[in-house]
C-alpha cells in the first residue's frame, strides 16, 4: 500500500520502498503529443482480479491519451467494464514478455490507492476512460474490430530515482531499420522484398506517430535505400 506522510502528503509517494514525486502533466515522464509509447497497461476486474498487458499509448495532450483496444481478453473487458485503467512506464523486457504470454505473477504488482500497478515502474498515471469509439482496422487481429479510447489522466508520479524515459515506438522503429540497413546486402540478401515490405511498414508507424527527428531519419535511411537499389518502391 502507498504511505504518505506531513507536508509530503501530496507531493511524495512511497511503493515497496521506492519515492516517487507528483507531477501534473505528461511531458513530465517525457511523453508528449502525438506520439506513440510503449507501456504496461494494468486494470482489474470488478472483482478485483487484477490483469497487466502491453498497450501502446498515444499521447494526445498534457492530460489525455488514446488506446486502441483490439478484443485483448482481459485488458478490453476491464476498461469497458469499469473504465478505469493505470499507464506503467518500465523497460523491464520480462515484464514486457510476461504479460503478453501469460499472466504476471502477483509479485510483480503493488498497489496505488486500491488499484493494480507494475512494482518497478518507472513513473506512472492513473487514468479514466471519458470516450469510447467502436472502430475496425483492417491490418489488425481479430478481424480489426476493437475500440479507440480516450483518457483523461488523473495522477502523474514519477521516480525521484532514475530518469523516466518511456519506450518510443518510432524510435524502436528507426532502430530496427538501421540494422535491416547494415545487413540488407549480406545477411538478407534472400529476403529483400520481405525486408523492404517490413521497413515500409517500420516507415509508416514512425511517421504516423513520431517526432520530426525520427520521421526525418527514416526518410532518410529509406531514400538511401532506394538510391543504392534502383527496383525499390
Amino acid at each position: 500500500m502507498d504511505q504518505i506522510t506531513g507536508e509530503n502528503m501530496v507531493q511524495e509517494l512511497i511503493l515497496s520502498n521506492k519515492h516517487y514525486k507528483k507531477a501534473d502533466k505528461l511531458e513530465s515522464l517525457n511523453m508528449f503529443k502525438g506520439q506513440l509509447y510503449e507501456t504496461i497497461v494494468t486494470t482489474q476486474s470488478n472483482e478485483h482480479i487484477k490483469n497487466a498487458a502491453p498497450i501502446g499509448v498515444i499521447c494526445k495532450d498534457s492530460n489525455h491519451v488514446v488506446i486502441h483496444l483490439d478484443n485483448c481478453v482481459h485488458t478490453h473487458l476491464n476498461i469497458m467494464e469499469n473504465g478505469e485503467l493505470i499507464v506503467n512506464i518500465t523497460k523491464n523486457p520480462l515484464i514486457f514478455t510476461h504479460s503478453t504470454l501469460g499472466e504476471l505473477d502477483d509479485e510483480c504488482f503493488d498497489e496505488f490507492n486500491g488499484f493494480p500497478m507494475i512494482k518497478d515502474s518507472l513513473g506512472f498515471f492513473k487514468a479514466h476512460v471519458i470516450k469510447t469509439i467502436e472502430k475496425k482496422r483492417e491490418n489488425d487481429y481479430n478481424d480489426g474490430k476493437g475500440n479507440v479510447v480516450t483518457c483523461e489522466v488523473e495522477d502523474i508520479y514519477i521516480s525521484e530515482t532514475h530518469e523516466v524515459i518511456p519506450l518510443n515506438r518510432a524510435m524502436n522503429a528507426v532502430i530496427e531499420s538501421l540494422v535491416y540497413y547494415c545487413r540488407f546486402d549480406h545477411k538478407y540478401k534472400e529476403k529483400q522484398d520481405m525486408i523492404w515490405t517490413h521497413m515500409k511498414e517500420l516507415n509508416r508507424v514512425c511517421q504516423k506517430v513520431g517526432n520530426e527527428k525520427e520521421k526525418r531519419s527514416m526518410k532518410l535511411i529509406l531514400d538511401k535505400l532506394k538510391e543504392n537499389h534502383e527496383y525499390l518502391e
